[in-house]
């Protein structure tokens, strides 16, 4: 039996093990960083018309084709630490395809810090912690920003400690994915200048791949690949079509191994064989005859998920559109909420009226929907009273298998009226569904059946 004497041999040992470890784990004194938010900003033209400044200093560029890391700001003395892709010289509108601190912007002479300890840290002038990897003493050594956009912090190994894959905003560059159950969803902002959190989001759960808006706090869906299990991940990839790579596919790829590494090319290639109504693993988003490498999906503040590809055969406008899930070739357009802004009548992509008590008038972007008197609830709105539109259906529409079970459209009109957040129902004619709407927006003009019926007040 071990005695007390042997032990405390052992012990400085143990301790001595320790400590070698734990200074193995730091990250190398000449590796470390200090940069602070000051200095001319950059002369390039930029998306959300911002002003910008690039993060460099002698012991990192954080530069690669064509990512970069910047300070920029839409509102004076409010920055965000971002992810850039854009090439200098071309002459095109750089984008901005990731946000650490939107929600938290830092002044002028903020710092972000990179210590020994293996944290990155972004602290305000005040040295308040507006944005942190929470890194700290978890081995970190290093600190890279690699070729696909992917910001990582990593340990001797190379193994990831952390990546801003694993944190989008409303952006998806190829190779990042969104997990199952709202981890890592995308979320739009509110404006170009604004970047908060706006009302549309796209989440993975068990019940699809589904874009909500939000409205105060109840979650209505408008688009996505509801109905259908996903699995745990869904990817964002740019596949070589071809050996040659002269043809790329806009791919979705659905990985059903939360903790697996999204599949290798060639089974991505191998992917593409099959629809997905056939076996669920991938959908297809479009096909582009160039490389389409340099790719992200984003959630606009619109709520219409587009994609952007980088295209360098052409002088100017170099990123152009590649997909777009509200658009001629996808999902009608006039099925987006947003299209005619707060209320209107959609047609064929175009805005064509403003629905009113006094018929169908001119569209523009002052239309709004009917101002309500106040709502008691059980009550209904006092002295509530509806127009009727002949031929629209409403967003929700399809996603709720046009309302309830059939209903006579006196019953219908009750369940508005003593429902303080309906604002209006719409009735088929042919089926008599009944679907009270919470909420306007875009009305899509309808060939069918369909009536719409708008709560107003005198």
């Amino acid at each position: 039996m071990p005695t007390l004497s042997s032990f405390r041999l052992i012990i400085p040992f143990l301790l001595l093990g320790f400590f070698a470890f734990a200074t193995q784990a730091q990250v190398p004194a000449n590796q470390t960083f200090k940069f602070i938010n000051e200095g001319e900003f950059g002369d390039r033209i930029i998306e959300y018309d911002a002003n910008y400044r690039v993060i460099r200093n002698n012991v990192y560029t954080f530069y690669t084709f064509p990512f970069r890391l910047c300070f920029y700001n839409t509102t004076p003395d409010a920055y965000i630490f971002a992810i850039r892709a854009g090439i200098p010289n071309d002459e095109g509108v750089m984008r901005w395809v990731w946000d650490a601190n939107r929600h938290r912007p830092v002044r002028e002479n903020a710092t972000l810090s990179f210590g020994r300890d293996g944290n990155l840290v972004l602290a305000d002038v005040d040295a308040r912690v507006a944005w942190q990897t929470n890194t700290a003493n978890k081995g970190v050594t290093g600190i890279k920003l690699l070729p696909n956009g992917n910001l990582v912090l990593h340990d001797k190994n190379g193994r990831f400690v952390w990546q801003s894959f694993d944190h989008p905003t409303d952006t998806l560059l190829v190779g990042q994915s969104v997990r199952i159950n709202g981890q890592n969803k995308l979320v739009s902002r509110t404006s170009d200048v604004d970047p908060s959190d706006g009302p549309y989001s796209i989440v993975l759960d068990h019940k699809g791949f589904t874009m909500y808006l939000n409205n105060s706090g109840q979650l209505l869906t408008y688009g996505g690949w509801p109905g259908r299990d996903f699995g745990s991940t869904v990817t964002f990839d740019a596949v070589p079509e071809n050996d040659n790579a002269t043809a790329y596919e806009l791919v979705l790829t659905i990985n059903q191994d939360t903790n697996a590494p999204p599949p290798p090319p060639s089974r991505r290639r191998r992917l593409l064989q099959a629809r997905p109504t056939q076996n669920g693993q991938q959908l297809n988003l479009n096909k582009l005859n160039y490389n389409a490498t340099y790719s992200y999906l984003r959630l606009g503040s619109d709520g219409n998920l587009k994609a952007t590809t980088y295209y360098d055969k052409v002088s100017y406008l170099r990123w152009e559109e590649s997909f777009a899930f509200f658009s001629q070739y996808f999902v009608r357009e006039c099925a987006l909420p947003s299209k005619c802004g707060e209320y209107g009548l959609c047609d064929r992509r175009m805005c064509v009226a403003c629905p009113s008590p006094k018929g169908l008038l001119g569209w523009s972007d002052s239309c709004a929907p009917p101002k309500l008197a106040p709502c008691k609830s059980g009550g209904g709105t006092k002295q509530a009273q509806y127009y009727k539109i002949v031929g629209v259906e409403h967003f929700l529409n399809p996603y709720l298998e046009d309302g309830e079970r059939p209903v006579k459209i006196r019953e219908c009109r009750e369940k508005c009226d003593k429902d303080c957040k309906c604002v209006g129902f719409f009735y088929k004619e042919d089926t008599s569904k009944c679907l009270l709407a919470p909420l306007l927006g875009t009305l899509i003009k309808d060939v069918n059946t369909s009536v719409g019926y708008i709560k107003y007040s005198n």
